[in-house]
């Protein structure tokens, strides 16, 4: 499940095989697309922990903790329904807006042991010279960028360091950060080199992830599992190179339709114009399309865990 800005949860009945293949599509994209980086025998950092939720930016992406030999998460608290639907301003009555108080003052107590644990963990890493993955929310990073600074503190993981980023970059138009922009900071500060800074495009329903190229981090789309499209204002289908409302058919799905028109604006290429994969991929900028109120799961987390507050 996911949910918005409204606190109201998108629920969606996936069965056993719908999640295995969900779980297959995402590891096969990401491994590919960092390989020959990604191997076994490192150390991955994931920033939800998949048994402690049942939220898609958790579940999602436990097939991860399989990737690696050595896995480390960030949350460590069970993140329930009620929980993200409090923090999302989604508060029923006046004993509920006290407990969403109650649960963002512990998430934030929580976020400063995060926050250590993570700045830990990357000097651990530098010393012992192995290979980092980290798996995180956009907010979550630039956070940490921001005590890095005030800390004057950074790490060279030029040779031994990835990053993937997921869960939406979808937040409020103040505060976006072109990807561009924000691999130049990861680059400051942990130097880990573009072509390894990636970012996921998914939702919660979709059973796959449409994982950046290396090469021009445009977002690729696994087109023997998705049908993808773009739709105008009537809903009609637009060509390629146009800017519209991103919908797909999703062939993975067996326990739900998979016809899904997402709130969403996108700009649909047939074929990636700086590397040779096949298929069409969407350029790297995803927005809200207009009127569309703000969702995603990394929104959820960012709320939940007041990351965005000094």
């Amino acid at each position: 499940m996911s949910s918005g800005t409204s606190g109201k949860h998108t629920f969606i009945p996936r069965d056993a095989d719908t999640i295995r293949r969900a779980s297959y599509s995402i590891a096969k994209n990401l491994v590919s697309m960092l390989y020959p980086f990604w191997e076994y025998n490192m150390v991955m950092y994931k920033q939800t922990d998949p048994s402690g939720t049942n939220l898609w930016v958790g579940k999602a992406g436990a097939v991860f903790t399989e990737l690696a030999r050595e896995v480390r998460v960030g949350t460590k608290i069970r993140i329930t329904p009620k929980m993200v639907r409090l923090s999302m301003g989604g508060a029923r009555s006046f004993i509920e807006r006290i407990e969403g108080r109650i649960i963002r003052s512990i998430a934030k107590r929580h976020r400063e042991k995060m926050v250590d644990d993570f700045i830990n963990l990357l000097e651990e890493m530098e010393k012992k010279d192995v290979k980092l993955g980290l798996i995180v929310q956009p907010s979550f990073m630039n956070m940490i960028m921001k005590i890095l600074e005030q800390r004057s503190l950074k790490f060279n993981f030029s040779k031994n360091g990835a990053m993937l980023t997921g869960g939406g970059w979808k937040i409020s138009e103040s505060e976006r950060i072109p990807h561009e922009g924000y691999r130049e900071k990861v680059g400051e500060f942990l130097s880990i080199p573009d072509e390894r800074i990636l970012d996921l495009y998914g939702m919660v329903e979709c059973n796959t992830g449409m994982i950046q190229c290396s090469e021009g981090h445009y977002l690729h789309i696994p087109y023997s599992q998705i049908y993808p499209m773009v739709l105008d204002e009537n809903l009609e289908p637009k060509g390629y190179g146009e800017v519209g409302r991103f919908a797909f058919l999703d062939s993975l799905a067996s326990s739900y339709p998979g016809f899904i028109i997402t709130g969403d604006e996108v700009k649909l290429l047939e074929h990636c114009p700086v590397c040779d994969r096949p298929g069409p991929v969407l350029e790297p900028e995803v927005k809200r399309a207009k009127g569309e109120e703000v969702r995603g799961c990394a929104e959820e987390m960012r709320r939940l865990f007041s990351i965005s507050e000094d």
